[in-house]
């Protein structure tokens, strides 16, 4: 295990600073906007769920969700959530490496994936590889929201500016979701967060 998996274990015993409620953009997509529906994409794949909190909203409209983390003190969180939350038919929990070419307990494409905050947190082959499972795991019309720290890299920034772990030192690079999923997928920057921030969220539509 890594340095960073194993501050990560430590974080989510703790309380993880990104721990918290819902986000913004998933509520924007689905409750105020529509663009996103169980009757339209019934099944999702939460990649990087930790502690649950999409997943289980998600479960809770409707969908059936699968979420994967490595991370098993944030799995447990999850797993408990889901069952306050009465959706444990409707959401399960898989322990598993998003870097695999195959992730046990991950079959098939899914309706909709969503990604707050882990593509951004890899680097070099290790988010190929990620990205390279979110085209795996899709199907024409498979809609992805992908939400990431965004920005050139200046390594002048704080560290703990991303309230996260070595956020300084990762994010994806202006232009570089088009080189990851142009080929497979339209990309639309949503609005929020604006444009000069630090962060972007992405809902990207399968060809």
């Amino acid at each position: 295990m890594s340095v960073k998996r194993w501050m990560y274990q430590i974080l989510y015993r703790i309380g993880a600073p990104w721990e918290g409620g819902v986000r913004e953009n998933l509520v924007q997509l689905l409750e105020h906007e529509q663009r996103l529906s169980p009757d339209r994409q019934k099944t999702v794949l939460d990649m990087g769920c930790g502690s649950g909190t999409c997943s289980v909203y998600l479960a809770g409209h409707g969908f059936e969700v699968t979420g994967v983390d490595f991370t098993p003190v944030a799995l447990r969180k999850a797993q408990r959530a889901a069952q306050e939350a009465g959706v444990t038919d409707r959401c399960r929990f898989v322990r598993a490496d998003l870097r695999s070419p195959r992730i046990p307990g991950v079959e098939g494409t899914y309706d909709l994936i969503v990604d707050f905050g882990t593509l951004d947190d890899l680097t070099g082959q290790d988010r190929l590889d990620m990205a390279a499972n979110i085209t795996r795991h899709s199907h024409p019309g498979t809609l992805v929201v992908l939400w990431c720290f965004y920005s050139k890299g200046d390594r002048s920034l704080p560290l703990f500016r991303y309230s996260g772990v070595s956020r300084a030192l990762s994010g994806l690079r202006p232009g570089e979701e088009q080189e990851l999923f142009g080929a497979d997928f339209e990309i639309e920057r949503l609005p929020e967060p604006p444009v000069d921030s630090t962060m972007a969220c992405f809902l990207m539509t399968r060809r």
